[in-house]
């Protein structure tokens, strides 16, 4: 059964390059432009994991983050998230890391620091 991964970012382009750095493994990804729907999603479907952009219009990453920390859900509560983002503030991981998400990467992306986190946060692959 391949593991499933939800894509959030209201910019289609990145979630299709990410698409492309996680294609070969076998993945299977849930498509979403904004966090509100995503939540939606996570309640209704299994994620293995999440994979959310910061800087997003209405929610943001760092918001998302904590309403999925704070789900009834456990098994919501517990999907590990990755946040990414193109933003150069020095406190944005600190902030990411406070909010609950697991790991966290810059924008461009390297294909390599991605696979590597995935395959730490989703082991056993």
């Amino acid at each position: 059964m391949s593991r499933q991964i939800l894509l959030i970012d209201d910019s289609a382009t990145m979630r299709e390059i990410l698409k492309v750095y996680l294609m070969g493994r076998g993945f299977s990804f849930i498509d979403c432009p904004g966090a509100a729907r995503a939540l939606e999603i996570l309640a209704s479907q299994h994620v293995d994991l999440v994979i959310a952009d910061i800087n997003m219009p209405k929610m943001d990453g760092l918001t998302f983050v904590k309403a999925l920390r704070a789900h009834v859900q456990p098994s919501v509560r517990g999907v590990p998230v990755i946040l990414v983002t193109g933003d150069r503030a020095e406190d944005l991981k600190s902030r990411g890391r406070e909010a609950g998400a697991n790991g966290f990467l810059q924008k461009p992306l390297s294909s390599e620091k991605l696979m590597q986190l995935v395959d730490e946060l989703l082991p056993n692959r």
